[in-house]
């Protein structure tokens, strides 16, 4: 049997074959899942194939084997919508919010079932032959078992996600509003730039805001969706993808039947399993086949030591400021100028450990230092200066 590869992403490569006589997609990651993922996996998967059957959701079709690798199979489509607007350029309105109304509807049924998906991007909303676009790749235990490029579709990751790795229904939120971000400009919300450094890129995206949509054509409505969904604190962004259904199906241009989004469930134990070893949903098809037994996954490296970022006290020097930190480890650096009553700057200091700051001859300031070595941000306490009360 002949397989090709269609491209490879943060973690796994993606084969196109055949099941059946149908052409399939095969996503390969490079080792096994442990037993405990496998479990979650699956019972996510059967939650989604019922979903599937009413709303834009691709699910995994079954969990295999492939050359000694585990292995997800589902339908195979034609093209994702960044592979489409890098084709074409950016998507008429209607279609952005028909668009999104079937995203928005699509993840608030599945976390109405306990499924979040953790990384909603433009490459994960795909192209039927026929029929409107659908969300694949749901699954945040998929998302942790192998480490991954951290700078991979950064511009849908919410600034607290970036932060800490915690991932929630906000999170999907966020990536939603990317998305119908991407789809009305035709360009990523935070745009990498020539000669950017990896750390300088994250550091921008942590603090820079999302540029607004200014598209002639953009109802004022509809960028104002998108630009609460993309709001960097997460306690002022719509923390239910309800709120993005309710407001987008305003839109539509045409009636549409009302969502049913599913009430949350009782967790209940699925079986991977089944007697002989043979997995309980799906068929076998070479080379993918069902594991007999399974192997445990080998231990992750251990965590890298903590990076403590200490700035010391601000120096007055007059219409200057003089701020030193210390790290124990080299780390591309932003400097956060918080002056009382105004809005927020932010200095590149790229790897320096001190920077002078001009300062007005009254007002009290914060400062606060902000560093990454590419796969974590670190944040020093805040300083303060001329009696400013600063936020911890």
């Amino acid at each position: 049997m002949t397989h090709t590869l269609l491209g490879r992403g943060p973690v796994a490569a993606v084969y196109a074959t055949t099941a059946s006589g149908h052409p399939v997609a095969v996503k390969v990651f490079p080792g096994k899942f442990d037993r405990k993922t496998l479990t979650v996996i699956e019972r996510e998967r059967l939650k989604l194939v019922k979903l599937a059957s009413t709303l834009p959701i691709l699910p995994i079709d079954a969990i295999g084997q492939w050359e000694g690798k585990h292995a997800l199979r589902m339908e195979l489509c034609a093209e994702s919508l960044s592979a489409r607007v890098q084709r074409s350029g950016a998507l008429d309105v209607e279609d952005v919010v028909e668009l999104g109304y079937g995203l928005a509807s699509a993840l608030a049924a599945a976390h109405a079932d306990g499924v979040l998906h953790g990384g909603v991007s433009p490459h994960n909303v795909l192209y039927r032959a026929f029929g409107p676009p659908v969300l694949s790749d749901f699954g945040v235990v998929i998302r942790q078992s192998f480490r991954r490029n951290p700078l991979h579709a950064i511009e849908c990751v919410p600034p607290e996600t970036l932060r800490s790795g915690v991932v929630d229904e906000r999170t999907d939120v966020y990536g939603l509003g990317a998305v119908l971000h991407y789809a009305l400009t035709g360009q990523s919300p935070h745009p990498s730039r020539i000669g950017e450094q990896p750390g300088e890129r994250v550091l921008r995206v942590l603090g820079d805001p999302v540029p607004a949509i200014s598209r002639p054509d953009v109802p004022i409505e509809l960028s104002t969706i998108v630009a609460r969904m993309l709001t960097p604190q997460p306690d002022r962004r719509p923390d239910k993808a309800t709120w993005a259904v309710e407001r987008l199906g305003k839109m539509l241009p045409r009636p549409t039947p009302d969502i049913v989004v599913p009430q949350a469930k009782k967790k209940s134990k699925v079986p991977y399993f089944v007697a002989g070893g043979v997995l309980a949903a799906g068929l076998a098809i070479a080379p993918f086949v069902w594991p007999e037994e399974e192997t445990p996954v080998a231990a992750p490296p251990p965590p890298p030591p903590p990076v403590t970022l200490n700035l010391a006290d601000p120096v007055d020097q007059g219409d200057h400021v003089l701020l030193r930190w210390v790290s124990p480890q080299p780390l591309d650096s932003v400097v956060v100028v918080s002056p009382d009553g105004e809005a927020k700057q932010y200095l590149n200091a790229e790897r320096e450990t001190s920077i002078r700051v001009p300062v007005k001859p009254t007002g009290g300031y914060c400062f606060q230092i902000r560093g990454t070595n590419t796969e974590q941000i670190y944040l020093s306490q805040p300083k303060s200066f001329r009696g400013a009360v600063c936020q911890r």
